[in-house]
């Protein structure tokens, strides 16, 4: 039977969205995977141990969070969506240890579960919920004495603000890599070269695979000024080493990256944000994708109207490695999974309102032009997304999605950090 959803579940979304969800993006240059809640730096409370725990760390910080998240939809041609509705928890605590003045230690334990009667979501599978270590790595400054940076073991890690390779924590996918990364500052300018196992998010494991690569941030403002204020460039390749089975829908392992992501401020407080990445496909056509974002931060209405932006992004092909961090890079239905995952063109139109203290309201208004021979589903869609962090310290946040076929979803999230 067919439905839509009621009155009070458009109430609860409406009026359950995060603190700050653009400011709350997953990575720097924004749109895309909002978390829909606090940032994980959100100040907590110090506990006197009284001496009851004695470390061979010089310092021991635990902290974490937890989240409930639900998710209704509905479409009158049950697709893509038809009853899926789920009711997830996720709990993660980190613990992170000290041992000397250059090395840290961070090890996480995440638990991510669906309630009674949810269909699967991402990581928390039906009866098959996540119970176990996320990440656990070293960090050393100046291991080899010439300003060096380490990082070993499993770890997050993003690519190309995550349009490439990221840790999707909205749709609960958190993806981690076992690996090596070294990197060094040259002045205000940084370089890095890594080499990992990619073996899928958590639950939805597959055979690793082998990349290597290299990353850099170019502070250009030491030259021209705010107007380029850095300039990113990315660069991985799969070295088809690891024990894998190349899967038929998404080969990846003798594929190579090249991208690169620029931000700056332009006359007017202008702010604006173009990547580009290209996929060297082996035995393929080539694949190329680009994003262009343009923000004007505002302050009328004593306040209320906050910013306004312009986004166009386009790609000739699934750019994506297995695990995006890019949820909302093409709208809250994500009915075509994302804005680098396919043949497609979208337009987006973003405004930012502050109704009160410590609560934001965001509208985007989106195009989608769908390219090839996939089906084409909806060609347009209003997202409104809006926060709250409440005077208790919970985040209530949330998000309602609407396309011209009349395809809906809603979200609804709490978070607690301590």
């Amino acid at each position: 039977m067919q439905r839509t959803l009621s009155a009070t579940a458009v109430a609860a979304v409406v009026l359950s969205l995060s603190a700050g969800a653009v400011a709350q993006n997953c990575y720097e240059s924004g749109h895309q995977c909002f978390t829909f809640g606090p940032p994980r730096s959100a100040a907590v409370g110090k506990v006197d141990t009284a001496g009851l725990l004695d470390l061979k760390s010089q310092k021991l910080t635990i902290e974490g969070d937890i989240r409930l998240r639900v998710r209704v939809a509905e479409t009158r041609a049950q697709y893509p969506y038809a009853e899926a509705d789920q009711q997830a928890t996720r709990a993660r605590i980190r613990m992170r240890y000290q041992a000397n003045d250059k090395v840290h230690a961070l090890g996480e334990f995440n638990l991510s579960e669906t309630w009674a009667g949810s269909e699967a979501y991402s990581d928390a599978l039906e009866g098959e919920n996540f119970n176990g270590v996320s990440q656990f790595y070293l960090h050393a400054d100046d291991m080899l004495g010439f300003g060096d940076i380490w990082r070993v073991g499993r770890s997050e890690f993003i690519l190309g603000n995550g349009l490439v390779l990221g840790s999707c924590d909205f749709l609960q996918r958190p993806g981690t890599f076992t690996g090596v990364w070294v990197s060094r500052k040259f002045g205000g300018h940084m370089v890095e070269g890594f080499v990992f196992d990619d073996y899928g998010p958590l639950q939805s494991i597959h055979d690793g695979v082998r990349y290597i690569g290299a990353t850099a941030s170019i502070a250009a403002c030491d030259w021209v000024g705010d107007i380029v204020q850095a300039i990113k460039p990315y660069y991985m390749a799969g070295t088809r080493d690891g024990d894998f089975v190349s899967p038929t829908t998404n080969p990846t392992e003798e594929d190579a990256w090249l991208g690169i992501d620029g931000v700056g401020q332009l006359p007017g407080n202008f702010r604006w944000n173009i990547e580009f990445a290209n996929r060297f496909v082996d035995g393929g056509q080539d694949r190329m994708a680009w994003r262009g974002t343009i923000t004007k931060p505002l302050d009328l209405f004593d306040g209320f109207w906050r910013s306004v932006s312009i986004q166009i992004t386009d790609a000739e092909g699934k750019m994506d490695v297995g695990n995006p961090a890019d949820f909302n890079s093409a709208g809250l239905l994500h009915q075509y999974g994302g804005a680098w995952r396919s043949d497609m063109q979208t337009g987006q139109l973003g405004f930012g309102f502050a109704p009160c203290e410590n609560v934001t309201l965001d509208v985007n208004l989106l195009t989608l032009d769908r390219r090839g021979t996939a089906a084409q589903l909806g060609d347009f869609e209003a997202d409104v997304i809006l926060g709250a962090k409440m005077a208790s310290g919970v985040y209530i946040a949330g998000g309602y999605g609407i396309d011209n076929d009349r395809r809906q979803v809603g979200y609804m999230q709490l978070t607690m950090n301590f």
